[in-house]
């Protein structure tokens, strides 16, 4: 049997919508599992040369995952060896979900390994990667696709269809990186008041710019106050680069936790001249998230 999975990038946060909100990006990593290859993991693209091969990487430690988890449903329950090839299109530590990426693809790909019939439900792939990995923001649009809203303490999803006008683009930097759990660790432990309204009312405009496609709105809407002026201060050259496009009256705001920063082009104000290390991706947004193809 020959497993294909297609996982998108996803863009958490977006400004105001911290913890909660999260974008698909047309950029996919795709992993192959095969029952009849000789059994190891490799990898090409994105991180090929620092990822492990040893069955520690995330999509090794989530296919185990989602087979214990089954075992305690399902006493006995185990996947057949299998060769793992991954080929990775998401930069990683940049800010773009490469690690709920692959949680998400291991996960799918245990359900199909596993036999289960419902494998095709987004639910069970949702929260066992969100479990594992620790970002449902991320594991849901990568999951579900378009724009989706994680309710924090319900562990609800709901997800929404982005105006098909956006034009997401996504600026990286060559030579920055900035691991998840270092950015969350540096965020103070309670917000002003102040800062958690000025969020919420953002938040809801946020909302309904991205699926009304009112880019004049969306320059309002996707700044922040409870953790992007941490985390640029950090990375002075991100938050420098982050201010002259909203100087520019473009709408960006970080991608996550960064580095990367999301930027939406409209109309005459476009991304130009970029300084020297970053690339600009314009990966458009993906409606739909994880896909599973099975061979044999």
């Amino acid at each position: 049997m020959r497993i294909t999975v297609r996982v998108p990038a996803t863009s958490a946060n977006l400004g105001p919508g911290f913890d909660c909100f999260g974008l698909a990006l047309d950029l996919c990593n795709e992993v192959i599992v095969d029952t009849e290859a000789e059994p190891g993991v490799s990898w090409e693209g994105e991180g090929a040369g620092e990822l492990p091969t040893d069955g520690t990487d995330m999509v090794s430690r989530a296919i185990a995952h989602t087979v214990e988890l089954q075992r305690q449903i399902h006493p006995g329950a185990d996947v057949p060896a299998f060769g793992l090839h991954g080929l990775n299109r998401i930069p990683l530590e940049r800010g773009l979900g490469s690690s709920s990426a692959a949680a998400v693809a291991g996960v799918a790909l245990a359900r199909v390994l596993l036999g289960d019939a419902g494998f095709d439900d987004p639910s069970a792939t949702f929260a066992y990667a969100s479990e594992l990995e620790g970002h449902p923001d991320n594991a849901a649009p990568a999951t579900y696709g378009g724009l989706t809203v994680f309710a924090a303490g319900s562990g609800y999803v709901h997800r929404l269809d982005p105006h098909p006008s956006l034009g997401p683009v996504v600026l990286v930097p060559e030579r920055l990186r900035l691991p998840t759990a270092e950015a969350r660790s540096a965020l103070p432990s309670s917000v002003d008041r102040k800062d958690a309204v000025f969020n919420i009312g953002h938040a809801a405009l946020a909302v309904v710019a991205l699926t009304q496609g009112d880019l004049d709105l969306l320059v309002v809407a996707l700044h922040d106050r409870l953790h992007e002026s941490v985390r640029g201060a950090m990375l002075p050259e991100v938050a420098a680069l982050l201010d002259d496009l909203r100087h520019r009256q473009l709408p960006a705001c970080l991608s996550g936790a960064g580095p990367s920063i999301l930027v939406f082009e409209r109309d005459a104000h476009v991304v130009e001249a970029l300084p020297d290390g970053w690339r600009a991706i314009r990966p458009g947004v993906r409606a739909t998230g994880v896909e599973v193809v099975v061979e044999g």
